[in-house]
């Protein structure tokens, strides 16, 4: 299981749907690799483990990428109670109260995410002149 960070999201959701690998372990090897790696390279500014450990130890829904953890971007995509700063320092306290389309379940008629979220990821705010 330690090459799982090395995996693509098309390998690690075929190791799900062959039961060679569990949702809460793929989450386990991601959160690993951020905690080692974060401190250099400053690109999650919100974990969210705890919910990943949740929405990854229990029934997901079908789907070609059920239970591989992903990182959410900091960027147009709220997740409901969690700080998102949208690239900007300005919005640095700023707590979403809602869930956007793009990570609310029920937009596809699921109660929970397909996906773990496992944390969020900086925006750089150079990024916003291209929008």
């Amino acid at each position: 299981m330690n090459d799982i960070a090395f995996l693509d999201a098309t390998a690690q959701a075929d190791l799900v749907r062959r039961k060679e690998a569990k949702p809460i372990e793929l989450v386990d090897a991601a959160i690993d690799r951020i905690e080692r790696l974060n401190p250099t390279l400053n690109a999650v500014i919100t974990p969210m483990y705890d919910e990943a450990r949740k929405a990854a130890s229990g029934p997901l829904p079908d789907g070609p990428f059920t239970g591989v953890p992903f990182l959410l971007k900091d960027l147009g995509a709220e997740y409901a109670g969690v700080r998102m700063a949208e690239g900007s320092s300005f919005l640095s306290d700023y707590v979403s109260e809602h869930d956007t389309e793009l990570v609310d379940p029920r937009e596809f008629g699921r109660d929970v995410h397909a996906f773990p979220s496992v944390a969020v990821r900086l925006t750089c705010p150079l990024c916003l002149l291209h929008l």
